[in-house]
């Protein structure tokens, strides 16, 4: 009994040393020169001539270059993913932030810091959820159990808008302002590489991880 337990041991040692590593990808990503946003402002959204310095925060942080994730998908093994807790606020009607990446299974908190009702749904046809019209100060946990782009908006307030990326791999990373992003403890492999921005069509590619430092570029191409 004492063999097989050894050996036993033995095996998930192995397996988990083969999904960690000391291997990183990094590079940069080149966006187009535009200011195309995804968010889509409702028939009933009417701008006003002064917008708080809080709502110009808000956008600046919520601009269109802050949308994209680079995301690592093996393709010689299945990654031992995790779950995750993050938020989402609402704030001067509008989501912050307004693009999340997640693994599947994780939790999303919405957290209304607003001084108007606000209700959460999900647009998407395989994601569907609806939390209700929630007060200021509410906080609603939402769990994700698919996979894939979930867009969400408001009943209330035509103009807000966000998105949850809900991913299958823990190997992924939102970029730097400057374009830049890395993404480190990658065992060796193969993997599809997914860039994702809701303004562009996404980006695919394939990669060798191997030999410590791996450098890939990437130009991401006006729809």
């Amino acid at each position: 009994m004492r063999i097989n337990i050894f050996w036993i041991l033995v095996l998930l040692c192995q397996l988990t040393w083969a999904q960690t590593g000391s291997n990183l990808l990094r590079g940069n990503i080149n966006l187009p020169n535009t200011s195309t946003s995804f968010l889509s402002q409702g028939t009933n959204y009417k701008p006003k001539n002064t917008v708080s310095a809080e709502k110009r925060e808000i956008d600046a942080s919520n601009a269109p270059k802050n949308h994209v994730y680079i995301s690592l998908h093996p393709l010689d093994f299945t990654p031992s993913i995790q779950p995750m807790e993050v938020q989402i606020t609402q704030r001067a009607k509008t989501f912050y932030p307004n693009v999340v990446a997640i693994t599947k299974g994780s939790t999303v908190s919405f957290f209304n810091e607003d001084e108007h009702y606000h209700n959460i749904h999900s647009v998407s046809r395989k994601a569907r959820f609806n939390i209700g019209r929630r007060p200021p100060g509410n906080v609603y946990k939402q769990k994700i159990k698919t996979l894939g782009v979930i867009r969400l908006g408001c009943d209330i307030h035509d103009e807000m808008a966000a998105v949850i990326l809900s991913l299958d791999t823990p190997y992924f990373t939102r970029i730097k302002p400057d374009g830049s992003y890395q993404i480190n403890a990658l065992p060796d492999g193969r993997y599809e590489i997914r860039v994702f921005h809701p303004s562009f069509p996404r980006y695919s590619d394939e990669v060798q991880i191997s030999g410590g430092e791996v450098i890939k570029n990437i130009d991401l191409q006006t729809p």
